[in-house]
This record gives structure tokens, sequence and C-alpha cells, in this order.
């Protein structure tokens, strides 16, 4: 009798116990790139060639220079300082400037003194031309707001009257009683628009049972065989 159809005590698994009670080690793959390529600890390489510098001393210093150059609102070097009041001390007081005449002709100073009152009539003469200037611009500028005003008064009246004649109620003067009186028609008013049905009239859905007496195969019959 075949027991085929009958389970076994370990079931079989694949790859793992293929074969019911076989048990064996699965053999196993593995990539080379999956491998670790790098199995030592980097360590940093040792620094050379470089100095060690005191930053905070040296920030300390340059805030220190920073402030005296604010003060004295110019930038100054104290060895140069220090040389330039020891030349001066040596030199004592010979290196004083002299002051040496000029010799000064009369005529030189008739011709100052006429180039002087060409210039005091250059500044009047330029003085006046500025004043008259001054007053032709003003001059204008008054004409242009005179102008304006008249403009913005005949536009003013210019727009009430048109009012006034549209509107027979402002009509207070009586001068549009003997014209015409009527109001001027709206856009909507026109004959047109005066002359439409209010609605389409609604068609009332019915039911017959009788498909050739229904109103579908009448509009049948009408578009297909008329």
């Amino acid at each position: 009798m075949s027991r085929g159809h009958m389970p076994t005590v370990v079931t079989a698994k694949g790859s793992e116990e293929q074969g019911g009670n076989r048990m064996y080690a699965p053999s196993r793959m593995q990539s080379a790139r999956d491998l670790p390529g790098q199995l030592t600890m980097k360590r940093r390489a040792d620094l050379e060639g470089l100095v060690e510098k005191d930053l905070k001393t040296e920030l300390a210093e340059k805030e220190r220079k920073h402030f005296r150059e604010k003060l004295l609102d110019k930038p100054m070097d104290f060895e140069e300082e220090r040389l330039r009041d020891l030349e001066l001390l040596q030199q004592g007081g010979g290196g004083g400037m002299k002051l040496i005449p000029r010799a000064v002709d009369a005529d030189d100073i008739d011709s100052e003194d006429d180039s002087d009152e060409d210039d005091d009539d250059d500044d009047d003469e330029e003085a006046a031309l500025m004043a008259e200037l001054e007053k032709i611009k003003q001059e204008r500028a008054e004409e242009a707001a005179r102008k304006a005003a008249e403009e913005a008064a005949a536009e003013e009246a210019n727009k009430r009257a048109k009012v006034g004649a549209g509107n027979p109620l402002l009509d207070v003067a009586g001068a549009g009683a003997a014209g015409d009186a009527t109001l001027k028609r709206k856009w909507y008013e026109d004959t047109v628009f005066r002359n439409q049905a209010k609605g389409e009239p609604k068609a009332q859905k019915r039911f017959i049972n009788d498909t050739v007496r229904s109103d579908f195969h009448r509009k049948f019959l009408e578009r297909y065989i008329k």
C-alpha cells in the first residue's frame, strides 16, 4: 500500500531539509562586493610644519589697536611715533619755516581793485536778471492757474446743464418746457426686447401603453418617414 498521500513526520522545507528526515548543511553563496573592504581603523596623520598660535593674545592685540585708532581717529604706529619724537628733539628749534617777503607792484594792486569792481558789477547784473526771470516765471504760473480755474468752471457749468436737460424734475427755471420733456428711453425698452415670450411652454409627458401611439414612435415617424 502506498503512503504517498500521507504526510511526513518532518515537513519538507525547500533546500534546508530536503527529503523529509534528511538533515544536512545547506550551501551558502556570498558576493565579494558584500565583504568588508576596510578592516583597520583609519587614524589621522601627524600634522607637520604647523606653528601653534596664541589666538586669544592675537585677538586681544587687534582689539587694543582698533580702539586706539578709533580714539585717535587715525592709524598709529608706536615705533614710527617714537622715532619722529626723537628727530624733533634732535633738531631743536632750527627746523622752523622762514617768511620770505614777496615783491608787489602798485599796478598789480590797481588791477586787482578794477577786477573786484567788475566782479561786483557782474554780480549786480546777474542778480537783476535772476529777479526778472523769477518775475516772468511767477506771471506764467499765475496765468496757467487762472486758465485752469476758468476751464474747470466751464466744465462744471456744462455738466450741470447736461444734468438739468436730461432730468425734467431739475428744470426749475422752465427752460425745457418749450422743448421735449420726455425722458430718454432705456436700452432694454426697445421693441426687440418687448415682444418676447415670458417662457417656453412645457410639454406634458404622457404614458401610453401602446408603442404605435406613443410620443417616441410619432417623433420617429416625423423624423425618418415624412
